[in-house]
C-alpha cells in the first residue's frame, strides 16, 4: 500500500521498550533480511548465505493421510511424498501431508500458507498473542485454528510441543541453538535466513513435505506476474531507476540481494548506482549522503517506532532530503514498512508489486 506523503505510516502497538533494548535484540542474529519478520528496527548486516538446495533421497514409507485430516486437491500438490531433505541444519524425513505445522518466522509462514500446509502454531516480533497478517487473505483458512507460541526472539518450547505438531519450520540465523530442542519434539525444517533466499525457501519447505509441484507454481505464478507487471512499469515510464530507502536505526539503501530487492529483480526493473551491491543486503548512508538515494522513483519506508518515525520527519523536513530530484519532482513514494520491510515471501512480494502497479498507475 502507497502511504498518503502527509501522513505517517500506520504505527503498530508496541511494547513501551527503550529503543535501545530493540537495537541490542535486533542485533542478536544477523538475517540477509531486513526484518526479524515484524518491525525490527536494526539487525546486524551479513553477507547473504546460499540458501540449501532441497535434496530428495528416495527411502521407502508408506504414503497415507492423517485419519481426520482434510488432503489438498491431489494435483494441486503431487510430487514425490518419499524421502529425505537437506536442510540448512541436517536432513529430514519428508512428511507428506503434515496436520499440525509451526512456522517460527513470518517469512515461513508465509510459504507454509502458499504451500496450503495446515498452520497449528506461530510466532510475532513485539506483539505478544498477535494476529496473523490480514494481507494473507483467503491462505488464511490454513490457519484458522493457529495458537501463538511466542515471541520471535523467544519462542516458547512448551507451547510448541503442546500443539503436539508434526513439522517445525525455523531458520537457522535465528534459532540454531534451538534446534536440538525442537527436533526432539518433531521433524524440523531449518533454512537458513528468511531474506533474499525467501524462494529458495518454499522450495526446500515444498520439497520437505512433498509438494515441490505446488511450490513450483506458487512461484512461476508470482513470477510470471512480477515480469508483467515491471515490463508495465517500464513501457509506462521508460525503463525508471528505482530507489528502495528505509528509515530505521539509520538510512538505509536496499541492495538486489534483499528481499524487495529480489522482487524489484525479477519484475526487471533498474536500481540506481548506489543499490548494485550484491554482497550485502543493505547499504548505511549518512544524512550528508543522501543523494545516493535518488533516482527516478525512490520509495521509501519508516520503521514503526516513535524514534525512528520523529527521525525520518526530521529528515524529511531539511534540505539535503528535498534537495532530491525524486522529491521535487513528486516522484518519492512513501509504502507500508510491514510490506516491503517484513512480508518476505510471496504473500509480500505480491505486495509489493501492488505498489508498483499504482506508484506508476499500470494496475
Amino acid at each position: 500500500m502507497v502511504v498518503n506523503p502527509s501522513t505517517p505510516p500506520t504505527r503498530r502497538s508496541v511494547a513501551a521498550l527503550a529503543l535501545v533494548a530493540l537495537l541490542a535484540a535486533a542485533c542478536s542474529g544477523g538475517d540477509d533480511s531486513d526484518t526479524a519478520t515484524s518491525d525490527v528496527v536494526a539487525e546486524t548486516a551479513t553477507t547473504p548465505t546460499t540458501a540449501t538446495t532441497p535434496t530428495t533421497t528416495p527411502t521407502p514409507t508408506t504414503d497415507a493421510v492423517t485419519p481426520g485430516s482434510v488432503a489438498p486437491p491431489a494435483s494441486s500438490v503431487a510430487s514425490d511424498p518419499s524421502g529425505t531433505v537437506e536442510h540448512a541444519l541436517g536432513t529430514v524425513e519428508v512428511v507428506s501431508e503434515p496436520t499440525r505445522v509451526v512456522a517460527l518466522d513470518r517469512s515461513l509462514i508465509d510459504a507454509a500458507l502458499a504451500l496450503e500446509l495446515p498452520l497449528a502454531g506461530y510466532t510475532t516480533y513485539n506483539d505478544p498473542d498477535g494476529a496473523l497478517p490480514a494481507y494473507f487473505g483467503d491462505a488464511l483458512v490454513y490457519a484458522d485454528a493457529a495458537t501463538w507460541v511466542g515471541d520471535l526472539l523467544d519462542p516458547n518450547i512448551e507451547a510448541v510441543a503442546a500443539l503436539d505438531p508434526d513439522l517445525i519450520l525455523m531458520t537457522a540465523v535465528r534459532h540454531e541453538d534451538l534446534y536440538d530442542e525442537f527436533s526432539a519434539i518433531a521433524p524440523t525444517v531449518a533454512t537458513e535466513s528468511a531474506g533474499g533466499g525467501w524462494k529458495d525457501n518454499i522450495r526446500l519447505i515444498a520439497a520437505a513435505t512433498g509438494r515441490s509441484d505446488l511450490g513450483e507454481d506458487v512461484l512461476a505464478d508470482y513470477e510470471e506476474r512480477a515480469a508483467s507487471v515491471g515490463a508495465a512499469v517500464n513501457s509506462a515510464a521508460g525503463d525508471p531507476t528505482i530507489s528502495v530507502v528505509r528509515f530505521a536505526d539509520a538510512i538505509r539503501l536496499y541492495q538486489p540481494v534483499s528481499f524487495s530487492g529480489v522482487v524489484l529483480e525479477d519484475a526487471g526493473l533498474a536500481r540506481p548506482e548506489s543499490q548494485q551491491d550484491r554482497d550485502d543486503f543493505i547499504a548505511i548512508i549518512s544524512e550528508e549522503e543522501l543523494e545516493l538515494a535518488d533516482a527516478d522513483a525512490l520509495i521509501y519506508t519508516v520503521a514503526a517506532h516513535e524514534a525512528v518515525e520523529r527521525m525520518a520527519s526530521e529528515v524529511q523536513e531539511r534540505p539535503l532530503w528535498q534537495s532530491l530530484s525524486a522529491v521535487q519532482e513528486g516522484r518519492a513514494y512513501p509504502v507500508l514498512d510491514d510490506s516491503w520491510m517484513s512480508g518476505v515471501g510471496v504473500f509480500g512480494a505480491h505486495l509489493i508489486l501492488d505498489d508498483l502497479e499504482e506508484i506508476f498507475g499500470v494496475g
